[in-house]
């Protein structure tokens, strides 16, 4: 069982990374919320997150190419973002907090790529590997409410380097893999690459449309918690809505291949839509906390059943040679450049109006947004020779 190279350490490895993921993020702009910082500045040290994810992920991935080893370049990651984490707990200066959470889920979203090819390389298959990773971040973010309130905002930075400090071990106790070199692989430009996409109207209309889509459903994530103890609710509870919304993705994950073979990708993305305006709308009238957490079904429809078709869209309406370039493009845009916005957006109306009232018209402008996605999905057309339907 604990052989090195066992499915244990695997397991192990997988369900850590996003154990000390979940502890360190999810309630994240509750803990800044409780150091003084104002809602403008919760969105702006939040936004870090992905600003340094756009150059962690890149250049992880060219240093496990440069050195063959995706191993040793994710145990460095990790130990440094264990460091990274434990500097952010002890700061309070809106620059180092800013700095320092940028680095921590820098570091997380860089060992990403490497984790999961680390797993695809173990004699057990990807999916029994991955399942401890959403489970565990389930976990994380129930526990992790639970610290908070009784015993302390702080533990849960010290939980957060045990789990990381596991993830080391785990990956050391793997196999380490080569990089697949790809032989007779086309080059191309940025001016070829640039020249497709933006003549590629299908490829525009999307990223438009993801971009609309992904910016209210990311800042979402940061000013739910931020919600929930506007209405009342305790930090606790925040932590049981991301554990169920967490936990019901799962289904949904597993049953996605099987749902898109009979469900044209044009119309989940309409379905998702819908689903998030009315989730939004719902958001919008301040209703009792609880009443929040029993909707978490609406993650799993609505949030992962966009991003899980957005890949197969653009995998279908993009030449295959652009297609992992075309993909980072638009999360870059949806993920990083719209998610940063709908942040700022958010804090300053927060800032400037206060109380419930700023939260129905923070989530009003999310409804309104997705509204006009939704529009322009009922517009959007998929090449009918690729159409999944």
């Amino acid at each position: 069982m604990f052989k090195k190279g066992s499915y244990f350490y695997y397991a192990m490895a997988n369900g850590m990374f996003y154990y000390s993921w979940g502890t360190f993020a999810c309630i994240i702009s509750v803990y800044l919320a409780g150091v003084g910082c104002s809602a403008t500045e919760i969105s702006l040290i939040t936004s870090a997150a992905p600003l340094f994810a756009m150059v962690s992920q890149p250049v992880c991935g060219m240093l496990a190419d440069k050195f063959k080893s995706p191993k040793i370049v994710g145990i460095i990651c990790m130990i440094l973002c264990a460091i990274s984490g434990m500097l952010f707990a002890y700061s309070h200066h809106f620059l180092f907090l800013f700095l320092f959470n940028g680095l921590t889920q820098g570091f997380l979203n860089g060992t990403t790529a490497l984790s999961d090819r680390l797993a695809t390389g173990a004699p057990y298959p990807f999916g029994t590997i991955r399942m401890w990773g959403s489970i565990l971040y389930a976990i994380a973010c129930q526990v992790a409410g639970l610290v908070y309130d009784y015993v302390s905002p702080l533990a849960n930075y010290y939980i957060f380097a045990v789990a990381v400090l596991l993830t080391v071990l785990g990956f050391y106790q793997m196999h380490d893999v080569q990089p697949v070199e790809k032989e007779n692989v086309e080059k191309f430009t940025l001016k070829q690459l640039f020249s497709s996409l933006l003549k590629n109207k299908s490829f525009v209309m999307f990223v438009f449309i993801y971009i609309l889509f992904q910016g209210p459903t990311s800042a979402n994530g940061v000013y739910m918690p931020l919600l929930i103890k506007e209405l009342g609710g305790t930090t606790a509870m925040v932590g049981t809505t991301l554990l169920l919304s967490t936990m019901f993705e799962l289904p949904t994950v597993l049953l996605s291949d099987r749902i898109m073979k009979y469900v044209s990708y044009k119309q989940l993305m309409i379905f998702s839509s819908i689903l998030s305006i009315v989730r939004f709308a719902w958001y919008a009238t301040c209703p009792d906390p609880s009443m929040i957490m029993y909707m978490f079904f609406f993650q799993g429809l609505t949030s992962i059943v966009f991003i899980l078709v957005a890949v197969k869209i653009i995998i279908d309406i993009v030449d295959e040679r652009f297609v992992n370039s075309a993909y980072g493009l638009s999360s870059m845009l949806a993920k990083g450049l719209s998610a940063l916005i709908f942040q700022m957006i958010s804090g300053s109306i927060i800032d400037h109006i206060q109380g419930q009232q700023a939260y129905f018209v923070v989530y009003g402008v999310y409804a309104i947004s997705i509204g006009v996605a939704l529009l322009l999905a009922f517009r959007f057309q998929m090449p009918k020779r690729k159409e999944n339907v």
